[in-house]
């Protein structure tokens, strides 16, 4: 089918894009001295979680327990779950995914003392031993034991309790992601990690504690940390490269980031024609997330959409020829590609002008 049949909103993923940004990316990772564990909350998919690894990625990334399953069962075998959990329900399903699945490698991302004594408890009790990663504040004010005496503590704990080990610790600074302009942005990104890795050297390290793996860094921020002990980066969102992204400037420009290609996308028709330099679309905020902004059209000048509601956009003419016509199709570009994902259960993959191919969105919803 040609994409022009598609009926909308409809998402779609530009096949050729993603895989080159998949490549660039593992490309630019390998030569960091680096490996790659890329952050499937971005897609969702096992099919693409798969590719990357064909690519090189070492494992991948999940921000929930439920999307821990969903790509433990489409066979995704080194999962690193990077949000703490809490609660009896949600420690069984982590020792579940251990029974289920024995030779898979599932790593679980801890804060706090309680997290360490209560995993081991259950894990103990079901014979199995959980890998627990310490998450360091990083600057966000969101999870994280601060450095210092409170992680030395985090660290002899999982060393003391029975049924849980220590695999390394998670530095992710999220907040940094979108800092405008290249140098600043991975100043500030570096900076927010030094007391980290003076400490790991200074303290850590004589004491035998050291991290063997040590995991963060993003699409904004992967290249900050050179000549630092990262061991693993946690992008995602290159793989889609979404509006906000593409505007916080790469090496080569202070306003645009063109490290890699915008690959998801949206179609949408226009179902109303009110004036001349007014235009309504069928994807509203159900379709496209506005949490970063707003979506930009494709291969269009002078036309600013605004949300409409949850089910309309709008489209504005403020400096251009003329807007598309009653019934006509358009394409927009994700202003957060995690986000709009999400709303959909299904990427239409495109090639030129055909779909190729569908691909169900298998942990969508599972932010449980």
């Amino acid at each position: 089918m040609k994409i022009s049949q598609l009926d909308t909103p409809a998402l779609l993923v530009d096949l050729d894009k993603m895989n080159q940004n998949i490549e660039t990316m593992q490309q630019r990772i390998n030569d960091l001295g680096l490996m790659l564990r890329p952050h499937t909350k971005a897609h969702k998919s096992p099919i693409i979680a798969q590719r990357q690894i064909d690519a090189g990625a070492k494992g991948i990334c999940v921000a929930k327990l439920g999307e821990a399953e969903v790509m433990a069962e489409g066979g995704i075998s080194d999962i690193l779950i990077t949000t703490p959990i809490a609660g009896e329900k949600k420690i069984q399903r982590l020792i579940n995914l251990y029974l289920k699945y024995p030779d898979f490698r599932f790593i679980q991302v801890i804060d706090h003392h309680d997290h360490v004594a209560k995993i081991g408890q259950f894990a103990l009790k079901a014979g199995v031993c959980v890998e627990l990663m310490i998450e360091v504040e990083s600057g966000q004010q969101r999870c994280g034991v601060d450095v210092g005496e409170p992680l030395l503590e985090l660290i002899r704990a999982i060393k003391n309790t029975q049924g849980v080990s220590y695999a390394g610790i998670q530095a992710y600074s999220g907040h940094l992601q979108h800092v405008k302009g290249y140098a600043e942005r991975n100043h500030q990104a570096r900076n927010a990690v030094t007391s980290l890795f003076n400490f790991i050297s200074e303290v850590l390290e004589p004491k035998e504690l050291a991290p063997e793996m040590i995991s963060g860094g993003g699409t904004g921020t992967y290249a900050a940390y050179q000549d630092l002990s990262f061991s693993e980066i946690q992008a995602g969102s290159y793989l889609f490269m979404d509006a906000a992204y593409q505007a916080i400037g790469d090496e080569h420009s202070h306003l645009e980031n063109n490290q890699f290609s915008p690959a998801l996308k949206v179609i949408s028709t226009v179902i109303s024609a009110p004036t001349e330099k007014r235009r309504v679309i069928d994807a509203g905020m159900k379709c496209l997330s506005i949490d970063l902004g707003m979506p930009k059209l494709e291969h269009t000048e002078g036309v600013r959409y605004q949300t409409g509601g949850d089910e309309h956009g709008i489209l504005h003419l403020e400096d251009g020829e003329g807007l598309p016509k009653l019934g006509q199709k358009v394409i927009l570009l994700p202003s957060h590609c995690d986000t709009t994902l999400n709303n959909f259960d299904t990427i239409y993959v495109v090639q030129g002008e055909n779909v190729v191919d569908e691909w169900p969105i298998l942990g969508r919803g599972r932010s449980d």
